[in-house]
């Protein structure tokens, strides 16, 4: 019986080929792995500081840094003063640009289809996009008055009910922020002005879960909307609908929040899925 006996030579062979591969798998010009950066800056931009990435994902400190500071020049990621990186301008761009090609949009739109015929009145969806709210998706009612939005259009965060819901989500120190810095912010003749007024309105919003617009975005007309949140608990879309105070009041409305709680869930599964 013959027996073969591993020099040390060859040891040292396995471990310098075991150190390409490392030296590969880190490699400047790995595609796979400047995707990992953006990933887990996207699933987590609280733990996404260089240090925690670098730690995270073996990354070698230097080569880190020069990933993070390339992808912050190219606008796919964004540093932030406390030394954390969220995705950028131009990530959530290539996101947005690309819901239209999800694969659940006819079941998508089956559900606003049904939740338009419940409530008898347009009902839409919009979805965060930075420090903007943006509009999504609609299923037009046969109503003769509609806000006429086209798809990528910004809404208003101060005076429209998913305005109100996305700021809801947000620290009070920086929805407040946000409301201060609106130039023009008289939509309506009921459109809260007053920082201290919209406080305590966020509040109430945070507290029932759904938001309602009070004729604060137009004159006579009123709407409310509903939270869809993520697994991981932050908002991915805004779910209303609104109408004419002459075929809807505020009450019937909060009573129909229900209804579009229910679409809600099934929306969540729908775009998760996409």
């Amino acid at each position: 019986m013959r027996i073969k006996v591993k020099c040390g030579h060859d040891t040292h062979e396995r471990l310098d080929e075991g150190k390409k591969l490392k030296e590969k798998k880190n490699t400047r010009n790995s595609p796979r792995r400047i995707l990992e950066i953006v990933e887990a800056i996207c699933l987590n931009p609280e733990a996404a500081t260089a240090a925690r990435l670098s730690q995270t994902l073996e990354i070698p400190a230097p080569t880190i840094y020069r990933w993070l500071d390339a992808l912050s020049e190219e606008r796919f990621i964004a540093p932030t003063a406390s030394g954390h990186y969220v995705p950028g301008e131009r990530f959530r761009d290539l996101i947005l640009n690309s819901l239209q090609y999800e694969p659940s949009v006819t079941e998508r739109r089956s559900i606003l289809r049904d939740l338009s015929e419940q409530l008898n009145e347009t009902v839409s969806l919009s979805i965060p996009h930075g420090t903007k709210l943006i509009y999504f998706d609609r299923l037009e009612s046969h109503w003769p008055f509609q806000v006429n939005l086209k798809v990528g259009a910004p809404l208003p965060l101060h005076c429209c009910a998913s305005g109100k819901v996305y700021l809801s989500t947000m620290k009070p120190k920086a929805a407040l922020g946000i409301f201060d810095r609106i130039q023009e912010k008289k939509s309506a003749r009921n459109t809260i002005t007053s920082t201290s007024a919209f406080e305590e309105e966020l509040e109430r919003v945070r507290q029932a879960g759904y938001a309602i617009d009070r004729g604060e975005w137009f004159d006579d007309m009123v709407g409310a909307a509903v939270p869809i949140y993520g697994n991981s608990g932050s908002l991915i879309a805004c779910l209303s609908t609104h109408a004419l105070t002459t075929r809807k009041s505020i009450a019937v409305l909060e009573q129909e929040v229900q209804l579009m709680q229910v679409a809600a869930d099934k929306l969540k599964a729908c775009l998760m899925e996409g």
